[in-house]
């Protein structure tokens, strides 16, 4: 289909917030077996002499690194021409390294938007191009209609980016079935106490072995998620991350669902029950170490499934929802929001060769999109693929535990159409949620109260400047008709209007 181009607006200032899902680092990977080189390789030749080309991706999906490495053998074999320079980084080392690419002039072919930054604002700074010329009529309607948005992968009738997956929550907690009947715990732990007393039991049995919890607290993004899946867990009104919206009127950092919520973690601390190399590793390290019965709960994502079944194929392991609050019940965490992924750099010398690229990623010829639904890496965009090739039970548990428990929350951009300026322009206030709860690990916070007043008071306070800044109503940041334990629709919105 072709699309009528719209310009974009020169935006003048961009501000890159902290990196979200995604796991962490994975050695690059190459679909012809030789070595990858690093993002910053700006002297390699595009065209070679025998008109063969070059064609750099970039991206983080170490969820996913044997799947690509697949597609990328099958993709060079269809296409002699071309050779795939693929390069895969840490969610944080992509936030930096390709900011650093772009303004030299030396951007990868393929990129996504790094998770924070807007589709507008990364248009509006000549990150990318309309894929509507390079790609086949008919590639757009093979995808769910939901995976598209105007401001994630579309402005207007430009078609930017395409979303590498359907959203599904990264905050389920996993267990491990051996750990915990070893320590004499029978019962999947649903509510706050009981997940504490688990994680204690573990802690005694395993005897400095094993540890009720561990996860990637070097990884800032995955202690916000956990935060916040807590304190919605609990009942709280919070955002997703890195969305902004406003409880009472003001930033709701310091509400009674996240006291509750850092008020579990500190107590893991404080029983000695957090693994203690929790505060030095990065997600991957944190799934690889509960993988070798380090711990017996993990929160992360659905990504972990495919890892799992690939290298330790003999995991004995489940799925459980986000615990809650003795006595909570009828709550729901944030589900997962739809967001932009790969593009085609603005100033790639081979549009036509990486928007071929981005069609293979979705052909099922090329196996891509089945292998990952296959494996349990992610739930596809394409619903004819789940349909045939979602058959693996953990995907499946997972699925339908994130299903169940997670419910769609309100988000800034579809109210009001400066929220993009205010994401421009709006500055993270220290120390963040993420990094209050590395402090509680580490034992640096002792008053996370006072922490998370001063978070919500400065936050606030920054949100005011940036509304007045961008002439946003403050108000908008209040969605004074949400119920959390109900989906808030299109219907909702139009009620505030």
């Amino acid at each position: 289909m072709k699309l009528k181009k719209i310009g974009a607006v020169l935006m003048t200032t961009m501000m890159l917030f902290s990196t979200v899902a995604g796991c962490g680092a994975m050695p690059s990977t190459s679909g012809s077996d030789t070595e990858t080189t690093g993002a910053n390789n700006a002297a390699q030749e595009e065209t070679s002499d025998n008109g063969q080309i070059t064609l750099r991706v970039v991206d983080w999906s170490d969820g996913s690194a044997t799947q690509r490495q697949e597609f990328h053998k099958k993709f060079e074999e269809a296409h002699p021409n071309i050779k795939i320079e693929y390069t895969m980084l840490t969610v944080d080392q992509f936030k930096n390294t390709i900011v650093t690419m772009i303004k030299s002039g030396d951007g990868p072919d393929l990129f996504p938007i790094p998770v924070g930054l807007t589709l507008d604002t990364a248009v509006a700074e000549g990150w990318f191009q309309p894929i509507n010329d390079y790609v086949t009529e008919d590639f757009r309607s093979k995808f769910d209609p939901a995976s598209f948005a105007e401001g994630v992968t579309d402005i207007g009738d430009d078609w930017y980016t395409v979303t590498e997956q359907m959203p599904v929550i990264q905050c389920l907690f996993f267990y491990n079935k051996d750990l915990l009947q070893q320590a004499g715990v029978t019962k999947v732990p649903s509510t706050y106490s009981e997940f504490r007393e688990a994680c204690k039991k573990v802690t005694e049995a395993g005897k400095g072995n094993a540890y009720g919890l561990i996860d990637g607290g070097k990884q800032m993004n995955r202690m916000d998620v956990m935060a916040r899946s807590l304190a919605a867990a609990a009942g709280g009104k919070i955002a997703a991350t890195q969305k902004v919206l406003t409880d009472n009127g003001v930033a709701p950092y310091d509400s009674e669902a996240m006291r509750e919520a850092m008020g579990l973690i500190k107590g893991l601390v404080d029983d000695g029950s957090i693994h203690p190399d929790t505060i030095n590793i990065s997600a991957p390290e944190a799934r690889e170490l509960f993988a070798q019965g380090q711990a017996a709960f993990l929160c992360q994502g659905m990504w972990c499934v495919s890892q799992w079944d690939a290298n330790n194929p003999g995991l004995n392991y489940g799925v459980m929802a986000v615990p809650v609050p003795d006595g909570t019940s009828n709550t729901y965490v944030q589900a997962g929001e739809l967001s932009p992924w790969m593009g085609i750099y603005k100033q790639s010398k081979h549009p036509k060769e990486a928007a071929e690229y981005l069609m293979a990623l979705y052909d099922e010829d090329f196996g891509y999109q089945q292998s990952n639904v296959e494996s349990g890496s992610f739930v596809s965009c394409i619903p004819e693929i789940n349909e045939k090739y979602m058959t693996n039970e953990h995907m499946k548990e997972y699925y339908t535990i994130a299903q169940e428990t997670s419910k769609v929350v309100p988000t800034l951009v579809k109210r009001d159409e400066k929220a993009n300026s205010f994401y421009a322009e709006v500055k993270d206030v220290q120390p963040s949620l993420g990094a209050i709860v590395q402090g509680i690990i580490a034992k640096s916070i002792t008053d996370y109260d006072g922490s998370l007043k001063t978070l919500a008071d400065g936050t606030t306070t920054e949100w005011k400047r940036v509304c007045e800044a961008v002439g946003m109503d403050y108000n908008s940041l209040e969605f004074s008709n949400w119920d959390p334990t109900k989906d808030y629709t299109d219907a909702d919105y139009a009620a505030l209007k």
